[in-house]
Order: structure tokens, then C-alpha cells, then sequence
């Protein structure tokens, strides 16, 4: 009799003594340790005593928004919607679902999205099988079955951790536990296996990693003199798995290791790729990165047979960050992108539609406790039953007709006010676009500007050779004019030369006017990129020479024209040239006897137009190749650059359906690569 009494009354008396702990503990508690003890207490009120869960929840509630713990606020929307749940109020039980849903996804929390879904889900059919296993095991114990208390047991410790609630599923699975062993019945080796699996599984999910081993290892122990080794390759893959997150790795990589032997034997596909993908994170633990890759792509090849979707988005994470580490950006985005789409369509559809269930799962409850109550009146009542439901019947038909008009009202004037919404949006949107536009125009303009003001040095060169050379033609006429007898011949050649050289300045002039406002019309014409650079050196290169910067030119006279604006692509070439000089000259003050050289090259491969300019300046290092192309991202010293060089540089290329590509080492030069489309000039 005694062991009757603690059988069936330890649970509420632990229960109990937990409670009475937390209250205590609240005394000298910190605010944020009270939001977890509330919510504890919450918890462990539910079954028993909805209303007060709630109440602790609210507490817990009010604390979390006051000190701001996020984690806290979930979790009590979370107690509040299960208190509700048991008092049946569906109304706030929705409205703190959604509340919890809202707050988990704030902190990113996508495990703990999908486990209140999933409870949410099971709680209605799980909380009245407790109801009746209680029943039962009073009633077993009573008559002294234990066969029948064992079941009850694993019955009650299976529906509560189908609803997350490990602490009184361990209770219960222990409690099976000691009764199957103390017993003599055959095949109770079986049944330990089942259970010690459960139980070990419960403190992995509560991550005590080593009483999770301490079970798996019992269960080893029997499968080896029961020779299972289908069961006995899925136990060695959780053994592996706590000891990897205990950080064991030497006995993970191990334990891992025979485990995918007796996979690969047993053709167990699914098994196999989650032993690879561990492995494989065991050896990016270990910066082993070329085998963590081959692991990987083993695990992907198995998934992929059998569609194992999450086993195929968990390797693509991992691969992501492999080639992240190695710097292998292309590689790690693309991997990133497929994690993505497998990923984003797991969680919330999933989610909502389990709880759209549950309240479906409800109504029909409601319906088959309608049919009983029916099924067992007495015949006597079969008429005025009848009648009765004949009027329920006109009074539901009518106040779904009711409901059915006002949804179609809210449904339409909410489709209403969304599609004027959406007209606003639609506005601010043309309204935002334009002005960033015009915005982008400014900047561009502003940016041609400074490219003339830094061009200012060769301009002016090029602009007083032809005035000396009318000067001296002009002085000569002068002179000629003096003597007795005139040369008309020598006249008319002078004239002709200082007609030559007001061309020249009229050209120089009228080609930096519409280098300056062509840039602002929306010019798209046919050009030679050979031309564009020649034009652009023409009024740069006594500039660089003035700097003593070699500015070598290596360009093919024929190439297929681009279609494009070519006064933006002169500013490119200026915005290159520009950098470049900057490169070599930052070098040449570190090492005083480099000769500082720039190439330019126009060439074509493989049905492209190319424009590089190659220095031999200081470089680009390795992790700014990303950024450059970024606005007001510069290496210059302050005052000596603004950043929008190179931004302003690609825009203006990608206009022209081209785009640059960066080949640098750092302290030995950059070559930057224009890379235009040849157009089907017709």
C-alpha cells in the first residue's frame, strides 16, 4: 500500500515542492529572474489551475516589457495563450498565438515558432487523453495491474512530450522505467530499449548531453546482445551527436564513423547523409575545410535521392559558411541562396496551417459531442428533439447567413482599403524613385565637375601651345607688314596657321563643353571605345606627365562599337586614370626609385569590348575588393577623395549592360577591367 501512495502521489508532490521553491526564490530574485520564474510557475499551473497560469503569465508579461527581455515577452504570450486554451476562450487564445508568433519571430526564434505551432496543434487532442490516462492509472493501480500502470505510464509520458512538456514526461518514462525492470515478463528488454531511447532523447533536447549518453549507452549494451544493428546504426548516430555537442569531437568523429559503415551496409539513405553532414561539420570544427567539402557533397548526393529537403538546406548552410571562410564569396553566396529557398517556405506556412487545424479539430468535436448526446436520449425525446433541432438548425442557418454577409463586408472593405493602400504606396514609391533619380543625376553631374577641375592642369596646356603658336604668327604678320616690300605668300600661310590653331582651341573647347553637359542628356549613340580613350588621354596626358607617370596607351585601332553614352564613359575613363595616379603616386612616396606607370588597353575577347587600365601602385587589399564599388567607400586620405568615383564609375557602365571587374595585389598594382557588350550596329 505504501508503494501505491508514492506511485500515485509523487508527481502532485513534486509539483508542489517546485512551486513553493519558485515562490521562495521570487524574494531575492532580480527583475529579469523573475520573469523566468513567473513564467515557470505559469507553466507548471496549467493543467491544473488555467486561471492562475494566466495570471503568472501576465506578471511575467508586465516585467519583460519593462525590462525589455524579449525571450521573457514571448514566452509569456505563450503561457497565456495555453492558459486561455484550457478555459476555452478561443478568442484570446488566437489573439496571444499570434502575439507569441510575432514576438519569437522579433528574436529570430524560428525553433520555438514552430514548437508552440506544433503544440498548439496537439494540445487539443493530447490534454484529453490526460484526462483519461489519470483516470486510468488510478483505477490500475488501484486493482494492482501494473502491466496496465506501465502503459498508462508510457501513455502519459508520450502525450506529454508531444506537447513539449519534457519535465513530466521524464516523470513518467522514469516511473515506466523502474516498474519494467523490477519485473520478470518476456521481452522486457524491448520495452527498456523504448524507453531508455525516449528518455535519453528528452535530455539531448534539454541539452544534458551527458545523461543523454548515459542512457544511449544502456541501450547499447542491450542492442549489442540482441545483434539489432539497424537499430544499433541509429543509436550510434545520437551517441555521436551528444558527444559533438558536447564538444567531444575526437569520440564524435569516431562514433560517427561506425555509425555510416552500418548505414552504407544497410542502404539506409537517410541516415547515411545526416552522419555525412555531421561529419562534415566536424572537420569545418577543425578547419579541415577540403574534406568538410566532400563530406558535404556526399551528405547532398544521398539527400537529394530520397528529397530530403532539410537535410539538403542544413548542408547548403553549412557549405555557405565553408566557402565563407575560405573566402570563396561566389561560392558561399550561392550556396546561401539555395539554403534561402529551401528555407523561407518551412516555417510559417507549415505553422499557420497546423493551428488552423486545431480550431477545425474543435468544431468537430463540438459535432461528434452533438451526435452522443443525441445517440443517447431516449426515444421518448426523439420527436421534441427533432423540433428542437429543427429550430437550432434555422437559427444557425440564419446566423451563418449573418456571419457569411459581415465576413464578405469586412473581407471587401479590407480589399478596399488595401488596394488604396497600395495606391499610395504605388506614389510615395514614383515619388521616392524620382527623386533619387534626380538625386543620382546631381551626384553624377557634380562628379564631371571635379573631374574637370582635376583636368584643369592639361587643359590649360593644351589650350596655350595653339595661343603661342598664334602669338608667334601674329608677331611675324607684324613684322612682315613693316618691310618695303610685302610677302603676301608668307601673309597668307601665317593667317592659315593661326586659323588652324583657333580650330584647335575651338575643338579643345567645344569637346570639354560637351564632355561637361552631355553627361546630363540621355545620349545613346554608337562609339568607338578606342576613340572615347584616345579623347580622354588627349587632355590628361601632359598632366601625367607633369607628374612623371609614364602613360603608355596599347590600343586596337578596330574594334565593334558599343552602344552607349560615350561622354560617360570618358568619365569613367577619367574616374580610372584619376585613381590610378593616386595609386602610383602613394607607392612612388614609399619607394622613391619606382617609375610610376600606367597602361591603358582597348581590346576584344570573346564577343566583348574591353577597356583595362593597369598601375603598378599600391593595390587593393583582398578583403576591400567588395566594398570600392560602394558610395563613399574610399582609401584616400580625408579632403583627397569622396568615394563616389568608382560607384558613380560602375552605375554608369551597368547603364551600358557592361561591368568592371578588380584584379589586384597588394603593393604591386590594379588592373581595372570595363567590360562592354559589342553592339549589332545595324
Amino acid at each position: 500500500m505504501c508503494f501505491l501512495f508514492v506511485l500515485s502521489g509523487w508527481p502532485v508532490m513534486a509539483q508542489q515542492d517546485t512551486r513553493e521553491e519558485l515562490i521562495n526564490q521570487l524574494k531575492n530574485a532580480s527583475e529579469k529572474e523573475k520573469v523566468d520564474i513567473y513564467n515557470e510557475l505559469s507553466r507548471l499551473h496549467l493543467y491544473t489551475d488555467p486561471q492562475r497560469a494566466i495570471q503568472y503569465a501576465q506578471k511575467a508579461l508586465n516585467l519583460a516589457i519593462q525590462t525589455g527581455d524579449k525571450r521573457g515577452e514571448a514566452e509569456a504570450y505563450n503561457n497565456q495563450g495555453m492558459g486561455y486554451y484550457f478555459v476555452n476562450d478561443y478568442d484570446q487564445l488566437l489573439d496571444y498565438y499570434k502575439k507569441s508568433l510575432s514576438a519569437y519571430q522579433e528574436i529570430g526564434d524560428n525553433q520555438s515558432m514552430s514548437t508552440i505551432s506544433s503544440t498548439y496543434f496537439r494540445l487539443n487532442q493530447s490534454e484529453k487523453a490526460l484526462k483519461n490516462y489519470r483516470r486510468s492509472l488510478k483505477l490500475n493501480i488501484k486493482e494492482q495491474n501494473w502491466d496496465k500502470v506501465i502503459e498508462t505510464c508510457k501513455n502519459m509520458a508520450d502525450a506529454y512530450k508531444n506537447i513539449a512538456d519534457y519535465k513530466q514526461a521524464l516523470k513518467y518514462y522514469n516511473q515506466a522505467l523502474e516498474l519494467i525492470e523490477s519485473s520478470e515478463s518476456e521481452g522486457k528488454e524491448d520495452e527498456q530499449v523504448i524507453l531508455l531511447g525516449q528518455i535519453g532523447e528528452i535530455w539531448f533536447f534539454q541539452e544534458e548531453y551527458d545523461k543523454a549518453l548515459i542512457y544511449f549507452h544502456r541501450m547499447h549494451e542491450i542492442l549489442l546482445t540482441q545483434q539489432d544493428e539497424q537499430n544499433l546504426s541509429v543509436l550510434l548516430s545520437n551517441i555521436a551527436n551528444s558527444y559533438f555537442f558536447k564538444g567531444d569531437l575526437d569520440k564524435s568523429f569516431e562514433t560517427y564513423q561506425e555509425a555510416l559503415s552500418m548505414q552504407i551496409a544497410q542502404n539506409a539513405h537517410w541516415e547515411a547523409s545526416m552522419t555525412l553532414m555531421n561529419i562534415g561539420l566536424i572537420y569545418s570544427t577543425r578547419k579541415q575545410y577540403d574534406r568538410a567539402i566532400l563530406s558535404h557533397n556526399k551528405s547532398i548526393e544521398l539527400a537529394d535521392i530520397i528529397k530530403a529537403n532539410d537535410l539538403l538546406r542544413d548542408n547548403y548552410m553549412a557549405l555557405s559558411q565553408i566557402y565563407e571562410e575560405l573566402k570563396r564569396y561566389k561560392e558561399a553566396y550561392d550556396y546561401r541562396i539555395r539554403y534561402s529557398n529551401l528555407s523561407e517556405s518551412m516555417v510559417m506556412e507549415d505553422n499557420l496551417a497546423q493551428f488552423v487545424d486545431v480550431l477545425a479539430l474543435q468544431e468537430l468535436d463540438k459535432k461528434q459531442q452533438e451526435n452522443e448526446i443525441l445517440q443517447a436520449k431516449n426515444e421518448n425525446y426523439l420527436l421534441q428533439l427533432d423540433k428542437q433541432n429543427l429550430v437550432r438548425w434555422r437559427l444557425s442557418f440564419g446566423f451563418t447567413i449573418l456571419i457569411i454577409s459581415i465576413l464578405v463586408f469586412i473581407i471587401y472593405y479590407r480589399y478596399y482599403l488595401k488596394r488604396e493602400e497600395n495606391k499610395n504606396l504605388e506614389q510615395r514609391i514614383a515619388e521616392a524613385l524620382k527623386k533619387q533619380e534626380e538625386q543620382q543625376q546631381i551626384i553624377m553631374h557634380q562628379s564631371s565637375l571635379t573631374s574637370l577641375g582635376e583636368l584643369a592642369a592639361g587643359i590649360a596646356h593644351e589650350i596655350n601651345q595653339p595661343i603661342q603658336n598664334i602669338s608667334l604668327s601674329a608677331e611675324s604678320i607684324k613684322y612682315e607688314l613693316a618691310e618695303e616690300e610685302v610677302n603676301r605668300k608668307f601673309l597668307n600661310q601665317s593667317v592659315a596657321e593661326i586659323f588652324e590653331d583657333i580650330l584647335r582651341v575651338r575643338q579643345i573647347v567645344d569637346h570639354i563643353r560637351i564632355f561637361s553637359s552631355g553627361q546630363k542628356d540621355e545620349v545613346e549613340e554608337y562609339f568607338s571605345v578606342t576613340e572615347c580613350v584616345q579623347s580622354a588621354v588627349s587632355i590628361i596626358g601632359k598632366q601625367f606627365a607633369n607628374h612623371h607617370i609614364l602613360l603608355q596607351q596599347e590600343l586596337e585601332e578596330v574594334v565593334p562599337v558599343v552602344l552607349g553614352n560615350p561622354h560617360k564613359l570618358e568619365q569613367v575613363i577619367h574616374n580610372l586614370l584619376s585613381n590610378a595616379r593616386d595609386a602610383v603616386e602613394e607607392r612612388k612616396a614609399k619607394e622613391v626609385e619606382l617609375d610610376m606607370r600606367i597602361v591603358v588597353r582597348t581590346f576584344v575577347r570573346e564577343g566583348k569590348v574591353l577597356l583595362a587600365v593597369e598601375d603598378n601602385g599600391v593595390g587593393i587589399a583582398q578583403n576591400r575588393k567588395t566594398d570600392i564599388f560602394l558610395p563613399f567607400v574610399t582609401s584616400k586620405q580625408l579632403g583627397k577623395g569622396t568615394g563616389l568615383g568608382l560607384s558613380i564609375s560602375y552605375s554608369l557602365v551597368k547603364e551600358m549592360d557592361g561591368h568592371i571587374e578588380v584584379e589586384s595585389q597588394p603593393g604591386k598594382g590594379t588592373k581595372m577591367i570595363v567590360v562592354l557588350p559589342v553592339s549589332n550596329q545595324e
